[in-house]
């Protein structure tokens, strides 16, 4: 099974931007967004605090992860064009690697995109267990068996190698020398995973030094806007069938603290929204990713909703100027309070009622988010107003986001109280229907 795969606070490199908030008439925030000229730039942005990080995207050109003492990969920077290819299973081939020519090495390795994993990275897709190495039961340590050659588009090539991980990564790599065909002296470093509260060490191959302040705290960012290869689709002229290539994309790659459900079609400029089903949000790195977007310009039709602990979400495109400046304009809003949700059985779970008014022949959706199973079932229970119960019904016992939905056809205009009891605990809601 392979394990797992982004680092720290910011500093004169990056530009951080708190931007008084645009709303428009639907309470959205509009975000001016731009990744600049080439996708020169790779932008964070933080939904809670409306606040954008950008930085130039070539500062670096392997990222660690670092999140855990007992997880572990890596990410090439893409936004460098960077080609990765197996050169060797075998370590001790390190030396007799005298050539750049790549003709013999397959096929290019990739960062994953389609992944829940961030740190799947080009070199987690090696031939050994985890990728570049195999664990050792004796010391517990990664031991790298996967040797690499790291081509680039501006003509430049390194030869690399993991030689080791535990809680930080030794590593080695030399530099094609053109002038005189060969390898340069072979340069070997340790970096250790560190105590800053963010995904990855960033290490640049040019300057030979670690680069900090390259990426916010995990908990103060939610979409990162980067580049990143893809498995792009289209029909092959020669055959009329469906293939895919290899695509350097432009877009979204979300932390892993959150969850998104993408909607087409579904109108992107209004005030209701209607939360999906649960099994519609994803924790796919690239589940926004490019989307929102044809070859050029924005789908009007797409919307996507976010979940973020206990928060909500809605949110969609409505520019895309490409390369030319790399303007990706989007707006959102934080629905939250427009779904009810109210925290209950401390913090073990949240619910919320949609739509609240609703029409007297419309269904009513209680949401929840239980995150902690408990021994007992609870249950939802209805009231007038008189104390007279009209609806009751037992909830699910498990874990998760789930919606449960009430039939109350049969009650007329007016307002209700809906009393959840889960875990001992009790809460209540106002609902009101036309």
């Amino acid at each position: 099974m392979r394990t797992k795969l982004l680092l720290a606070s910011l500093f004169s490199v990056a530009v951080q931007q708190t931007v008084p908030a645009q709303i428009d008439i639907n309470g959205y925030t509009t975000v001016n967004m731009t990744m600049g000229t080439s996708y020169q730039n790779r932008v964070f942005f933080d939904l809670s605090a409306n606040n954008t990080v950008s930085q130039p995207a070539n500062m670096w050109d392997i990222a660690f992860y670092r999140n855990s003492s007992m997880n572990f990969g890596t990410r090439i920077n893409d936004a460098q064009n960077i080609e990765v290819y197996q050169a060797s299973g075998n370590p001790n081939d390190w030396s007799a690697i005298t050539t750049n020519n790549v003709s013999a090495y397959g096929s290019p390795l990739y960062n994953m995109d389609n992944t829940t994993s961030i740190q799947k990275g080009a070199f987690e897709q090696g031939t050994a267990t985890y990728g570049w190495g195999e664990y050792n039961p004796g010391n517990h340590h990664i031991e790298g068996k996967v040797i690499f050659i790291l081509k680039y588009a501006s003509g430049i090539y390194y030869k690399f190698m993991i030689d080791d991980y535990f809680g930080g990564y030794t590593f080695k790599y030399a530099k094609w020398n053109a002038a005189t065909s060969s390898w340069d002296t072979t340069v070997s470093k340790t970096i250790a995973n560190g105590s800053d509260d963010a995904y990855f060490n960033y290490f640049s191959l040019a300057t030979g030094n670690q680069v900090a302040g390259l990426e916010p705290y995990k908990t103060n960012w939610d979409f990162m806007f980067t580049r990143y290869w893809t498995d792009y689709p289209y029909i092959d002229p020669n055959t009329g069938q469906p293939a895919t290539m290899k695509y350097r994309m432009s877009g979204v790659i979300q932390n892993t603290n959150i969850t998104v459900a993408k909607v087409q079609p579904e109108t992107q400029a209004t005030m209701t929204s209607t939360l999906p089903a649960s099994a519609a949000f994803s924790n796919n790195i690239t589940a926004i990713g490019h989307s929102w977007k044809p070859t050029m310009g924005v789908y009007s039709d797409v919307v996507y909703y976010i979940k973020q602990g206990s928060e909500y979400y809605r949110m969609y495109f409505t520019s895309n100027e490409g390369s030319t400046t790399g303007n990706m304009y989007f707006k959102y809003k934080n629905i939250t309070s427009v779904l009810g949700v109210t925290d209950v059985s401390g913090k073990k779970a949240s619910f919320g009622i949609y739509p609240n008014p609703a029409a007297a022949d419309q269904k009513v959706t209680v949401l929840f988010d239980v995150k902690e199973k408990l021994n007992s079932k609870g249950n939802v229970e209805v009231y007038e107003l008189s104390g007279k119960k009209v609806y009751s019904a037992e909830l699910t016992n498990q874990t998760g986001f789930y919606k449960q939905d009430l039939n109350l056809s049969h009650l007329s205009s007016g307002a209700y109280l809906v009393k959840i009891t889960f875990g001992g605990q009790i809460e209540t809601k106002k609902l009101i229907i036309k």
